[in-house]
Order: C-alpha cells, then sequence, then structure tokens
C-alpha cells in the first residue's frame, strides 16, 4: 500500500514538473526553418500552419503576417512511429521578425521609469524588465518615426530599477514573441538567439533626484551628518570644498563644517553614463545645496503612528535653541502644526505638536523662526508604523472571560503589548464607562443606566518622556470591536457557601415550631401531613447589585412509591432572581400518596458560565419521601392454586382450587415498599373444585387461617391494584366441618402457592 501511494505521488510530481516546464519553440514570420531538436521529429498533423521539412526534422514558420503571436500545440517524438503512443507536446509561437535596435541610443531614465529605444521595425517588440522577484513587460505600441527612416520609442517599465548602465535587467523580445526558461528564439536565419545579444545596455542612465528634496543637515559645533542619497550607486564620489565629504554606503558623510548656518554645496562625481536631468537639460557633475540647520533637533517620542487622525509628537530640541522652542513655528507635509505645550528638561525643551493624520513611511517636521527671518532652524524626522491593535480582552473575577462591557461590577482589561518605548492605556468614556486602575491590573465598570454597544477607547504614550509629556496622549486608537452594555450576571453557588452559612436557595417544610430546613444531597423523610407545608425559598435579599440577574432553571418531579412518574405535578420553569428586599417562594405540589418522591433541582440556566465560576457545584437537589410508616396492615384477595392440607387421613390432600381474604401485617423500608416476609390471617374457602382425599371424603370447607406468607409484587407494587405471587404456610380452622358436626379434626396445616391482588390497607 505504501508503495503503490509513493509510486503514484512521484507520478503526479514528474507530471506537474512537465506541465511547469512545457517547452516553447519561436520563429518570426516568414523566417527559415528551425530544427525540431536532435532524438526527435515532429508528428504530422499536429503543426497547425507550421510545415514539417526534412522528415519531420525541421519546421518552417508561416508567412501571414496575421499569424504573429498565434501558438500551436504540436506533438514530437523520437521516430515516426512512435507518434501514435509516445508523442510529447512542444508549443510553437509565430513571432515578428527581429528588430535593427541601436545600441548607442538607449536611455533610461530611472525615476520616470521609461526607457527609450531607438533603431528600425519596432512595432511591437517587447521590452521586458527584472527587479529582484519582481518582473513586467511592456510593448512599442506606436514608435515615432526619425530622420533616415529610423524609430524611437518609449516604453514603461518598473520603478526601482539601479541607476547602474551596466546591470542587466533589461531585455528586448521580437514581437509577439514568450519569454520563459524553456523559451528558444530563432531569428529569420533559423539562427537561436542567445540572451546576451538581446540585452540593452543604456548609454545613458537618468536620474531625476540625488538627495531627498527636504534633506538638510543638523549639526551642532562640527558634528559628523549624514546626507542620504536617493540612487547610491549612481554616485561615487563628492565634494565639499572646505568641509569633509566621503561616501559611504547609502550617504554622503559630512565633517569639519566651520559654521552652522546657510547652506552647504556639494558636488557629486556620478558613474560613468549616469546624469541628473534638469529641466531640459542633463547634468554629469551636479551641485547640490543642502540646508545647514542650526539648531539639533529630534523625535522623542519614538516611532510615528501611521494612518490615526489627531495624532501627536514630541520633539527634542538640543540646548542651542531650547530657549526659543516655544516661539519657532513648525510644520510638516506643508501644515503648519500647533504647538501644545513645551517642557524643558535636562537643559533640552521637549515641545508637543500636534501632527494631525501621518500618511508614508515617514514624518519629517521642520522648524522656523518666526516673524520677517523666517529661516529654517532645524528639522526631525522618523519612520512611521502603523497603530498597532489592542486586541482587548475582558474577564469578571475567578478569570470567566466575558464579551460586553458590564454595569453592575468591575472587569478587567487585558491587551496586547507593543514593541518599542509606547504602552497603550486605557482611557474612560465620560457618560458610558469608567477606568480604574486596582493591584496593578486595570479595570473598566459601565455606569449605571448605559447600555448599547460601545467600543473601548486607548491612548498611545511615552512613558520614558519627560514631567507631564509622559502622560500625554499622543494618539487614540478605538477598538474595532463593538461590545454590548448591560449587567454581569455572575452565577453564584447555590448552596450554603454561597454567602457564609446563608445559602441563596433552600428547602423549608412545616410551619411555627415543627419549621425544619430539608439538607440538599440525601434523601429526606417527611410526614405525609406536611405534603402541602413544603416550600423552595429563593432569598433575594441576599444578593447584591454586583452579582447581577440570577438566571435560575427550577425542576420538579414527583413519583409514586412504585416508581412512576406524575407527569401532571411536573414542574420545569426559568426563575429571574434579582436583588430585593423579600424572598421568593415556589410552594411543592402534587403529592397525592404516602411515600411519594418529589425530587427538586435549581440550576444556573447558563451552565457554561457556571463551570467558569470557579465555586461550588453550579446546581443543588433536593430528595422528599412523604413518609415516615415503619409498618404496614393491608387486606388482599388470595386465589391460592396446589395448597396442600395436612390433617387427619380422610381430610389430608390437595386443595386445587381456592379463594379467600387475607389480612396481612409486614414491614416498611424507608422507599414505602413493604416487606416480602409477613404475619397473615383470614377467611378461605378451599377445594372449590369438589376436591376429594384419598379415602374418597370431600375437601371442600370454609376455614380460616392465620401464619406466615411470602409475598413477590409483580405489578403495582405498593398500590391498591397490587398484584403478587405468595407463598404460605397456615394453621387453619375449618369452621363449617366444625359446625357441621362432620368427623375429623377441623385442625390442619396448609401451605402452598397463590396468586394475591389487591393492597388496601394503613400504614402504621
Amino acid at each position: 500500500m505504501k508503495v503503490a501511494l509513493f509510486t503514484c505521488a512521484l507520478a503526479v510530481l514528474l507530471l506537474t514538473c512537465l506541465v511547469a516546464r512545457a517547452e516553447t519553440l519561436q520563429a518570426p514570420v516568414g523566417g527559415k526553418s528551425i530544427p525540431v531538436g536532435e532524438g526527435r521529429v515532429a508528428c504530422p498533423g499536429s503543426s497547425g500552419d507550421w510545415a514539417i521539412e526534412q522528415d519531420g526534422h525541421a519546421l518552417r514558420p508561416p508567412s501571414g503576417e496575421d499569424a504573429v503571436g498565434r501558438a500551436v500545440e504540436m506533438k514530437v517524438a523520437p521516430s515516426a512511429a512512435a507518434c501514435a503512443t509516445g508523442a510529447t507536446a512542444v508549443t510553437l509561437v509565430t513571432t515578428g521578425r527581429s528588430p535593427a535596435m541601436d545600441p548607442a541610443a538607449t536611455t533610461l531614465f530611472v525615476d520616470d521609469a521609461r526607457v527609450e529605444v531607438r533603431g528600425r521595425g519596432l512595432r511591437g517588440v517587447v521590452v521586458r524588465w527584472q527587479i529582484g522577484d519582481r518582473s513586467g513587460i511592456d510593448r512599442c505600441v506606436q514608435p515615432q518615426a526619425e530622420a533616415g527612416g529610423a524609430e524611437r520609442c518609449a516604453v514603461s517599465v518598473g520603478r526601482g530599477l539601479p541607476a547602474d548602465p551596466t546591470a542587466a535587467d533589461l531585455w528586448w523580445l521580437p514581437a509577439g514573441s514568450r519569454d520563459g526558461p524553456d523559451v528558444t528564439t530563432f531569428d529569420s536565419g533559423g539562427r537561436r538567439i542567445g540572451r546576451d545579444e538581446t540585452l540593452l545596455h543604456p548609454v545613458r542612465v537618468v536620474v531625476a533626484s540625488l538627495v531627498p528634496s527636504d534633506v538638510s543637515i543638523d549639526l551642532a559645533g562640527g558634528t559628523a551628518s549624514r546626507i542620504p542619497l536617493v540612487h547610491p550607486e549612481a554616485v561615487v564620489g563628492a565634494d565639499c570644498g572646505a568641509a569633509s565629504c566621503d561616501v559611504s554606503g547609502n550617504a554622503v558623510v559630512v565633517s569639519g563644517l566651520a559654521t552652522v548656518s546657510g547652506t552647504l554645496a556639494v558636488r557629486l562625481r556620478l558613474a560613468p553614463r549616469v546624469v541628473l536631468q534638469r529641466g531640459d537639460t542633463f547634468d554629469p557633475t551636479p551641485v547640490v545645496q543642502v540646508p545647514i540647520l542650526p539648531c539639533a533637533m529630534s523625535i522623542a517620542s519614538g516611532d510615528a503612528l501611521r494612518g490615526v487622525d489627531a495624532s501627536r509628537a514630541v520633539v527634542r530640541v538640543d540646548a542651542r535653541c531650547a530657549g526659543e522652542a516655544s516661539t519657532l513655528r513648525w510644520f510638516s507635509a506643508g501644515r503648519a502644526l500647533e504647538v501644545l505645550s513645551v517642557v524643558d528638561s535636562g537643559g533640552a525643551a521637549f515641545v508637543l505638536l500636534g501632527i494631525g493624520r501621518v500618511e508614508g513611511d515617514e514624518l519629517v517636521v521642520t522648524a522656523s523662526r518666526g516673524g520677517a527671518d523666517g529661516s529654517i532652524v532645524g528639522q526631525a524626522r522618523i519612520r512611521t508604523r502603523p497603530m498597532p491593535p489592542p486586541h482587548a480582552t475582558l474577564a469578571i473575577e475567578d478569570g470567566a472571560t466575558i464579551d460586553y462591557v458590564p454595569t453592575n461590577r468591575p472587569a478587567t482589561v487585558g491587551w496586547a503589548k507593543t514593541q518599542g518605548g509606547g504602552e497603550l492605556v486605557l482611557l474612560p468614556l465620560d457618560g458610558v464607562y469608567d477606568v480604574a486602575s486596582r493591584d496593578g491590573q486595570t479595570t473598566i465598570q459601565g455606569q449605571r443606566g448605559a447600555g448599547g454597544f460601545v467600543s473601548l477607547r486607548f491612548a498611545w504614550r511615552v512613558p520614558t518622556l519627560p514631567g507631564a509629556l509622559a502622560s500625554a496622549d499622543l494618539a487614540i486608537v478605538t477598538d474595532p470591536v463593538e461590545r454590548p452594555m448591560h449587567e454581569a450576571s455572575v452565577p453564584l453557588p447555590l448552596g450554603a457557601s454561597a454567602v457564609g452559612p446563608r445559602p441563596l436557595v433552600e428547602l423549608l417544610c412545616g410551619d411555627g415550631a415543627a419549621l425544619a430546613r430539608v439538607a440538599p444531597g440525601a434523601a429526606a423523610h417527611v410526614s405525609f401531613d406536611l405534603r402541602d407545608a413544603c416550600r423552595l425559598v429563593f432569598h433575594r435579599e441576599r444578593l447584591t447589585p454586583d452579582d447581577g440577574v440570577q438566571r435560575l432553571q427550577l425542576d420538579v418531579d414527583v413519583t409514586g412509591v412504585d416508581g412512576t412518574a406524575r407527569p401532571e405535578a411536573h414542574v420545569s420553569q426559568l426563575l429571574i432572581l434579582r436583588a430585593g428586599d423579600q424572598p421568593r417562594y415556589a410552594w411543592i405540589k402534587g403529592v397525592t400518596g404516602q411515600f411519594d418522591r418529589v425530587t427538586v433541582r435549581v440550576a444556573h440556566a447558563d451552565e457554561a458560565l457556571t463551570a467558569d465560576a470557579a465555586h461550588e457545584e453550579p446546581a443543588v437537589q433536593w430528595s422528599l419521601v412523604f413518609g415516615t410508616a415503619h409498618w404496614r396492615l393491608y387486606g388482599t384477595t388470595a386465589i391460592p392454586t396446589g395448597l396442600y392440607r395436612v390433617s387427619d387421613a380422610s381430610h389430608s390432600g390437595i386443595l386445587s382450587l381456592n379463594f379467600g381474604v387475607i389480612m396481612r401485617a409486614t414491614w416498611l423500608d424507608s422507599e414505602g415498599h413493604g416487606g416480602f416476609l409477613g404475619l397473615e390471617a383470614g377467611m378461605m374457602a378451599v377445594g372449590l373444585a369438589n376436591d376429594t382425599s384419598y379415602s374418597g371424603r370431600s375437601l371442600t370447607q370454609v376455614a380460616t387461617v392465620t401464619g406466615l406468607g411470602l409475598s413477590v409484587p409483580i405489578a403495582n407494587r405498593s398500590l391498591a391494584t397490587e398484584t403478587s405471587i405468595n407463598l404460605h404456610a397456615w394453621f387453619e380452622y375449618e369452621v363449617s366441618r366444625d359446625i357441621g358436626g362432620e368427623p375429623g379434626s377441623p385442625l390442619g396445616f396448609v401451605f402452598g402457592p397463590s396468586i394475591s391482588i389487591g393492597n388496601i390497607g394503613t400504614n402504621l
């Protein structure tokens, strides 16, 4: 079995590989024949409009221009004879004729994401680009004619191509062609074209910028600074005049500045064939002017939060400019920013700014002097990140998780911790819910009367900021989950441990001095006279508002002494308990016979909640047996069959049919069932079938009997219609023979089985 499964899996894998790596041959329209491939031939009838030549070893592409871009699935096989059984598929693609590309006239505009090519026959030519795992193609749809029959065409490429003319990330393909590792391309002469022959090496790479538009140098007394480069691969050197500039990685490192104001002229040396576009001109040795800002600034509140309305940030201004921090004008993304507060700490000034909604990957804050000067004095930048989601959870005591905001008791709130120096803090919502801290945990409680749905609000704060800024709300985020608001229904234990020795629910029987509390768990015997004096007491006065609503399920079942249920006495009811001044009562009804058993069960209606509340049992149960007697005296009919009388020789024998009424006394068990052995006495008519003794004398008589009986009920046990089978051992006194003066002794001993019907009597 395992071998078969492995074979199937291997076959599927091989089939998948074959499909994924289907071979493609493509040649220009009207071109010469191309080889099918060594060791195989083209199968007749499968090449479409491609002509099969040289006995199937060569193929000639179609000559009609309408065939450009058309693909045909052709069958190939090791030989013509194998075409019927061992053929495989090869894709044939008809392309346009190869263009005559001008290798000295290709220009790549990196920031504009386009490339300009020149040559002849450019219509439909495909230009393919690749940047890491990304790749794409574009086609020359409408080339522009130039002098001398040449053509020029601009084709879109992907953004992010390197400003490096030696990079092998651009190449051309004929019109209508495909590209891939298993595609073989031929020219009009039937020659295979290699990938190196189609590479595009721009003679000029044009960039639109070399440094960010908002770049500046924050220096304090000649400290080194970095000027980031937009295209570091295009810059091979830099010259800053009196200052020192070195290209390191993706930035120009500046040091040795003699002034901390004005601008710094940086002449950048570009790689060969790379130029900077300035309008309609191209500059191979551009000079960029970088402002020198005298005030060193930084974002002290950490990464800015992206996509959040009304966000704030704290900017640290160093000691050089701390004194004028409150008078500076602040801007970001062309918008003026509001100064909310300024805190001095350690000689520096910390400025709380209202940023608003931040988009993009970076936040840049610029400061300038007010008044007529208006010069930029500092700039701070930092990356942005999305607001961390709260993922809040609520739980009441004992750790039971809830999905609502309770209005009658506090709930503990937990949320995801964040990376970095910031943290989320739960905020109260006026008129809706309150927030408090207790034992190091944050709690929430809805205000009385609040309802509907609410989303929790969190503030983003950085506790490491100085002074009052540590508690400043830098952003407000709303939990996307809306939670309902209502009372928490915390199921309380129902037994005596709910409120110390005072249970929430108890069962009482009797009244006045005879009032008794029934303990749950074990069967309790109650006098039948108290059958209408038992009731359940629900102590609402022992509840507090914090406990909420208690949803209780009450079930009462009554069964007779014979074990049959009394459906008319069944009760199944949902009770809603709230804190109140007086208890509620539920009276026990439906007891009609002695030793009726009543089972009372009270449970919380929501078992899922009670399972989480680590209290005692979620339900409480009582069993009442309404009967306290220990003995029973009752009468029954007896139909003995097959009795045997032992008396004098003339009156001994089998009594086949008999009938009588007897009284029986026996004990009762705790369920009200009579014992199997009892004392019996009664009147019997014996020998009703004209039974005779061995001497031929009649055995039919009326007698009194007394003795012992063994009784086994077979139906309606302990009821008036009880049916039993019995075994008797009686002393007999034949009244009829004694009165009639018949000869022989009237005394005898009778034993044998019987069937009795009836159980009418009283319990003692």
